[in-house]
């Protein structure tokens, strides 16, 4: 191989993005030199000289582009590869080609000899760092190596090593075999590195380079044996060497060539196979040499000593080899044993974890499925329950039941949400001793409870509804207090309804006229209150766009002094309109402004457009407006500033005002809301806007607000004058007993709903000096108030 580049094959070649195509342009015209030299040899030696020449500087080239497009010098096992590829060239080309052959210098041949078995030495090491690159256990690398080595050593030994000693000398065999030798051992290295770094093409070259050489070098070391030049054979397979590393080196797949490659654990099949054909057949066919080669007196007894050698060095090699892979699949079989413990005690954890998953799914279902303070089912199930009564199509229509708890929200504002939590809790074992099997209860939140029986008729429907009502009455013992209680009950039964929702309405429905009838009691559902809650829907929208659409005015009702007949006073009277359509009654819409809360803008609304009007009114003749207000108008933070805003806005004194409150307003209030109200008005009050009490005498507490109320004004209610006559004595004495009270306590009076001459003379008669009704006019729209204060005192007064 002294002509050749050995480090050509470890080389990394151009770039396969550039020129990946290179190396196969390469094969084909090194082939068709390679082929060809033989016959160039033939024909003219000199020839045949530079064709080997030039394949050995194509290698170095592309050993060198490779180097430097890869970053191979940064590499030791490179950089030793490099130099001996460098050394083959030079001590081919100059020691060899120009130093010996054609000076005819032997120090050049001495040097050629040195040079040889340097490069040689060379490739070796830095094949073998190069084959070290794999990772692993690094000793069981060089065992591999070293078994293929001695496995393909003892055939080459019997039939060409040991016939070419017989006769053979001087240091030209010895490099042969020198160089032969080393050939066996990079073989060994090449072929490991096949087993473990799999079939790179580039790999796959370099092996068949190598297989070359050994080729070529064992050709020269019969030559050399045979006292003869090199054969045809010899120079073909060293220019095919040269030849397959040009193409390793340029071949594309070197691009990664730096990546460390992890070997397997466990030798592979083929490894295996190998070493299995080295142990088997490397004996016998060196054992049967002579049978092979025919025994002659040649033969000798100890030229089997080193067969048996290797043969032992053989056994000993794979007993080494085996041992580790025993050791390694010992170290996997434990790290197995290991990772089926973790997997055991994993397994079991995960059981024990889908078990505790198991019971808190069920632990949520029953939670999602309940009321966590009652432990009655949720809105959920009621829903489903009714559904499920309403899918079979044969069975009568299920009947519903909603309670909701009358003054519930008292006691949770008066004693505290604990006791109202353990009173419901009662509520709901009471309402368990009346449940029947198959019936669903739940709690749908709050104060608020509902029962479904399938098939149920209205009858038994309101039956169960009435042994409610009378044990929910019964009083509680909370918290060492006697409380009470009382239910409104909605009822639908014998209705067909659609679907769960629809049945919810309904009985909604039901409900809620219960408890605008009192309270207390049980409504049944019937389609007319499906009606009225759609005509309460409609006006609720109406309502919320009557501002907008200026369809609200005020009419106003004149205050009269019975003893002069002069206006005093004009109240402000809420009038709606919609457009297109007829006039609302106010006893419809007030209260459901006062339901949806609309009743705040439209109140400031109407105290805007009141003050407007009054404005002239009381600057020429000096009277006063009166404004009704609502409890949630009263509730607002803001009202105490938004009325004397509206008092400067329109520059009306604050004693021109008088806002008008009912007893019953106060009746539906809790203590704090009422205390809240009391502070308001004592405000506004103390600012000299005055606050009259309307509807007086029909509530259950009136004396005891006369007491707390900051009270400029009474108002005796219609009812009083309605029954006020001659024959009436007792309906006389209340009247009369109320204004002197009044009097007393320093309140003007003003008596509503005066509407005969008769009724007029009576209340003059008994002091009262103020009063309003139809007798002196009706509710008037603005323009005429204008009319009635130019006319003269009122022709009836006394």
């Amino acid at each position: 191989m002294s002509q050749t580049s050995l480090g050509a094959g470890l080389a990394a070649g151009p770039r396969p993005a550039r020129k990946p195509y290179g190396w196969l342009v390469y094969l084909l015209a090194g082939g068709l030199l390679t082929l060809a030299s033989p016959l160039i040899t033939a024909v003219s030696p000199t020839l045949g000289v530079v064709a080997l020449v030039l394949l050995q500087v194509v290698s170095m080239a592309a050993i060198l582009l490779g180097a430097r497009r890869h970053k191979l010098f940064r590499q030791r096992h490179w950089r030793l590869i490099i130099i001996a590829a460098a050394c083959s060239l030079v001590e081919s080309m100059l020691f060899w080609g120009v130093g010996w052959l054609w000076l005819k210098i032997p120090l050049f041949f001495v040097l050629y000899q040195v040079t040889t078995v340097v490069a040689y030495g060379l490739a070796l090491t830095g094949l073998t760092l190069l084959g070290l690159r794999t990772g692993g256990q690094r000793w069981a690398g060089l065992l591999d190596s070293a078994i293929i080595t001695v496995g393909v050593s003892m055939p080459f030994w019997t039939f060409l090593v040991a016939p070419a000693l017989d006769g053979s000398s001087g240091s030209e065999f010895v490099l042969a075999l020198t160089t032969f030798a080393i050939d066996l051992l990079m073989l060994g290295m090449v072929t490991r590195m096949v087993f473990d770094s799999g079939r790179a093409p580039w790999l796959m070259l370099l092996s068949a380079s190598f297989g070359a050489v050994l080729v070529g070098d064992a050709g020269h070391l019969i030559d050399q044996a045979a006292g003869r030049p090199d054969g045809p054979l010899a120079l073909t397979a060293w220019l095919g060497w040269a030849l397959l590393i040009g193409c390793a080196a340029l071949h594309p797949s070197l691009e990664n060539n730096t990546r460390e490659v992890k070997p397997p654990a466990v030798s592979s099949r083929a490894r295996v196979t190998t070493f299995l054909a080295l142990a088997l057949l490397s004996p016998l066919i060196s054992s049967l040499a002579p049978l092979l080669l025919g025994a002659d007196e040649r033969h000798r007894p100890y030229d089997n000593v080193p067969v048996i050698v290797m043969t032992v060095a053989l056994a000993a090699l794979l007993v080494l080899r085996l041992s580790i892979v025993a050791r390694v699949a010992e170290a996997r079989a434990v790290a197995l044993d290991d990772q089926a413990e973790q997997l055991i005690a994993q397994t079991a954890k995960l059981t024990v974890s889908l078990h505790k998953q198991e019971l808190l799914q069920r632990r949520l279902a029953h939670r999602a499925s309940r009321d966590p303070l009652t432990g009655l089912a949720n809105r959920s199930v009621l829903t489903e329950a009714v559904q499920n009564a309403l899918a079979d199509p044969g069975a009568r229509p299920p009947a519903l039941l909603l309670l909701d708890l009358d003054g519930f929200k008292d006691v949770n504002d008066t004693f505290g949400h604990p006791v109202g939590d353990e009173l419901l809790t009662q509520v709901a074992r009471r309402l368990r001793e009346i449940a029947d099997p198959g019936h669903t209860l739940a709690r749908l939140g709050g104060d608020e409870f509902a029962m479904v029986f399938p098939g149920a008729d209205q009858i038994t429907a309101t039956a169960v509804a009435q042994q409610i009502l009378n044990s929910l009455q019964a009083p509680y013992r909370v918290g060492g207090r006697e409380l009470h209680l009382t239910t409104s009950i909605g009822v639908l039964a014998g209705i067909p309804v659609s679907d769960s929702s629809e049945a919810l309405r309904d009985a909604d429905m039901a409900l809620y006229a219960a408890k605008n009838a009192g309270k207390n009691r049980i409504a049944v559902f019937d389609p007319g209150l499906r009606d009225a809650r759609m005509e309460h829907a409609r006006l609720s929208t109406g309502l919320r766009h009557a501002i907008a659409q200026r369809e609200l005015t005020l009419n106003y009702q004149p205050v009269v002094g019975l003893t002069g007949g002069e206006i005093t006073a004009v109240e402000a009277l809420l009038r709606w309109t919609p457009t297109g359509g007829t006039p609302v009654r106010p006893d419809v819409f007030i209260p459901i402004a006062e339901e949806t809360g609309l009743i705040v803008p439209i109140g400031l609304w109407v105290l805007e457009q009141a003050c407007a009007d009054a404005r002239r009114w009381h600057e020429q003749h000096g009277i006063s407006v009166t404004v009704n207000v609502s409890g949630r108008q009263l509730r607002d933070e803001s009202f105490s500033d938004a009325a004397l805003a509206i008092l400067r806005r329109h520059d009306l004194p604050e004693q021109a005002l008088v806002l008008e409150i009912t007893e019953s307003m106060l009746l539906a209030t809790t203590p704090a809301e009422t205390r809240r109200i009391i502070d308001v008005l004592t405000e506004l009050r103390a600012h000299g806007v005055r606050i009259a009490l309307d509807d007086f005498g029909t509530g259950y507490s009136s004396l005891s607000y006369l007491r707390t109320l900051p009270v400029d004004i009474l108002k005796i209610d219609r009812s009083f004058t309605s029954a006020l006559t001659e024959a009436d004595s007792r309906t006389r004495a209340f009247t009369k007993a109320i204004v002197e009270l009044a009097t007393s306590l320093s309140l003007n009076t003003v008596v509503e709903g005066v509407e005969t001459d008769e009724q007029a003379v009576m209340l003059q008669q008994m002091g009262c000096p103020l009063a309003q009704g139809y007798l002196f006019s009706p509710p008037v729209p603005a323009q005429r108030v204008d009319d009635l204060l130019h006319t003269a005192p009122w022709r009836n007064a006394a």
